[in-house]
């Protein structure tokens, strides 16, 4: 489908939900016990037959979460900027990534190709499982010009109860970006169905997930003066810039097959709903949990020729061009838990686990036929946890590695959050703590490709972690601070080669977020982190990161909601990561700074009833300054000057 037909099409679905929206309104209008909307100035149209919570992906316990329906700042929620405010990249959405805020890096996987796609990967974690009472849907397109070098972005997503205690959930997520410079586009595809049954005594969470990316490899600029010095060479434009390789491809891809069921036990209470009026509430005591999560992950890198100048390692025949890594694990955890809702005295419950992992990682041996290696590990580990509470909340839990060649890994951490009133303004405070050690993942210490082989027998990594925050949302006002002492750590040399961290290199970061508003109309949005690494040789960090938003917004006709504005994202200098495409991973290098330029895109951003839509000039102060140094790392400057378009709707019937 064309852009301007999918645009067509998104724009006759909104008029015809509008049309399905009055006329549910006027059926619901003389039920007094029902609100069709909700209007704030913060938050969109949110039908109170739609609820929506996340779960974690080990016991299944579950957070309430809002539906995504905020409509200030939509220009900038896209994936690069909801991930992290500074990122290391190629320039492309869609490539990979590493964010260049230490704490803000994740790894979603034990598969060490998926971490640079962890932007856009969905973990089980980050589904919203929904509960509706009229069915709920949401289309998404996002789009940029020029046509032929456009980022798009498709987004689909169907929720629907089957009665009261049955969800059904289907989304579909589409990637599909050409390029601003040569050899340079990517796709990516996710395709999810899940769900969610929850009954008197047994409940249970559900999910499939296929997700596929692919990437074409362009090694950077051949020469970065084209960006640098563009009076010099005027007659190139980004798209014809020369670039280190031609042919290249990466791929990752990965299935994710999710079951979490829960049987309780327990006894019926009848409680006081209102002062003439009870109802009947099931009190749970103890529940039987089980998990089976089932994951196969294939990382790939192909060329039409190998490409012996750009590689420092080429090890094989100079002719192959095809590398593949896969790793396959079946988890399955079964755990007893004393629910804190039946602890009226103490307030809080206990959780017991054991855990069985089997993984098999295949890889290419010496004589190019494939390799597999399996292993398996059982750990155990117990909760002491307080879930519910206005007041305060904590989650105090460890694990222990009994058996398997992880034996002796262990994780303790701790989280607690409290809410308070102090000088008649509401604080949140919140604190955590983690001491971890770990060994190395399988493909850390053994790989065997075209242009990399390693084996190495890593020592344990060793972390311990410790951050906390402070709130004042009348105020608009939070501050966190999180440090970490990592021994023994691992990462990617100047070789771009494993290796391991002598001693220990100490994190340090503060970070905040304040925003003015000075009257009804002007807001300046500001977000900051300075970060301290006491090895820039082994964790190299741009010491501050900002995000401005400085943005003007009114009210038209009652009812069209317009936020005009323009953001920024800026970090000190620093020596940025460098990217080896032939494994996707980022590596240290100590030769070419970048950082000291601000990226500003001017936006027009509007909301009408249950719809979101904008257009923004990115990097609109391209050529304004006299240093064109706008690089995201070396050798990959960042997108030209472009024009983005975007537009939500939510459909609740």
């Amino acid at each position: 489908m064309g852009k301007t037909s999918l645009l067509i099409a998104i724009l006759v679905l909104f008029v015809v939900q509008l049309s399905a929206q009055s006329t549910l309104s006027s059926q619901l209008s003389g039920d007094k016990s029902r609100k069709t909307e909700v209007k704030s100035e913060k938050s969109n149209y949110v039908s109170p037959h739609v609820k929506a919570k996340k779960i974690e992906d080990r016991f299944g316990i579950a957070d309430s979460i809002t539906v995504d329906t905020i409509p200030t700042d939509f220009p900038d929620k896209n994936l690069l900027d909801s991930y992290s405010i500074a990122n290391a990249y190629n320039g492309n959405m869609g490539s990979p990534v590493q964010s260049k805020i230490f704490f803000d890096r994740t790894q979603k996987t034990d598969f060490l190709f998926s971490t640079p796609y962890d932007p856009y990967v969905y973990a089980v974690s980050n589904l919203p499982f929904y509960n509706t009472k009229t069915p709920y849907s949401n289309i998404t397109y996002l789009s940029s010009y020029p046509a032929e070098q456009a980022e798009e972005r498709t987004k689909i997503l169907l929720s629907i109860n089957a009665n009261k205690r049955t969800n059904l959930t289907g989304m579909f997520d589409y990637l599909y970006n050409r390029g601003r410079y040569m050899n340079q586009s990517n796709k990516g595809l996710v395709a999810s169905l899940y769900g969610s049954y929850a009954g008197k005594h047994y409940s249970a969470y559900g999910a499939l997930l296929f997700q596929n990316f692919k990437n074409y490899e362009n090694g950077g600029l051949s020469n970065t003066d084209y960006v640098t010095d563009p009076s010099t060479y005027s007659q190139y434009t980004s798209i014809t810039m020369p670039v280190n390789l031609t042919g290249a491809q990466s791929g990752y891809r990965t299935m994710t097959f999710f079951y979490n069921h829960k049987y309780s036990l327990g006894f019926n209470k009848v409680v006081t709903v209102k002062k003439d009026s009870t109802r009947e509430e099931f009190i749970p005591v103890t529940s039987f949990i089980h998990t089976l999560k089932v994951q196969s992950d294939v990382k790939r890198f192909r060329e039409s020729s190998v490409d012996t100048a750009f590689y420092a390692h080429t090890y094989l025949n100079k002719t192959a061009h095809s590398d593949t890594v896969a790793y396959l694990s079946v988890r399955n955890t079964f755990a007893v838990q004393m629910d804190e809702k039946f602890n009226r005295l103490l307030k809080f419950g206990l959780t017991a686990f054991i855990e069985n992992e089997i993984n098999r990682y295949m890889n290419l041996a010496a004589n190019d036929l494939l390799s597999y290696k399996w292993e398996q590990n059982t750990r155990v580990g117990g909760i002491l946890a307080k879930n519910e509470g206005r007041i305060y909340r904590y989650n105090l839990q460890g694990n222990l590695v009994i058996v398997g060649p992880k034996i002796g890994d262990f994780e303790l951490s701790g989280r607690v959050g409290g809410y308070f009133t102090l000088w008649k303004d509401s604080v949140a405070l919140k604190a955590m703590a983690r001491v971890r050690d770990t060994s190395a993942s399988y493909f850390w210490e053994h790989y065997y490709s075209n242009h990399f082989i390693w084996e190495n027998n890593f020592d344990k990594e060793f972390q311990t972690y410790i951050g906390g925050s402070i709130e004042l949302p009348k105020r608009h006002l939070k501050i966190g601070l999180q440090v970490a002492n990592n021994t023994n750590y691992l990462y990617f040399n100047s070789n771009a080669m494993p290796t391991q961290a002598t001693g220990s290199v100490q994190v340090v970061a503060l970070d905040a977020s304040l925003d003015f508003h000075f009257n009804r109309h002007f807001v300046l949005e500001n977000k900051g982190v300075y970060q301290v690494s006491s090895n820039q040789d082994v964790i190299p960090l741009p010491a501050l990161s900002l995000y401005n938003n400085l943005y003007y917004q009114t009210k038209l006709f009652s009812v069209l909601k317009v936020q005009l504005g323009i953001s920024s994202h800026f970090h000190t200098a620093y020596y940025a990561p460098a990217y080896m495409p032939a494994t996707g991973q980022f590596y240290i290098q100590n030769t070419t700074k970048v950082g000291n330029y601000p990226l500003a895109s001017a936006y027009a951003n509007f909301h009408l009833k249950q719809t979101r839509f904008f257009v923004e000039y990115y990097h609109v102060n391209q050529g304004w300054m006299s240093k064109q140094d706008y690089f995201s790392m070396p050798n990959y400057p960042l997108n030209p000057t472009t024009m983005k378009i975007g537009i939500s709707v939510n459909f609740y019937n």
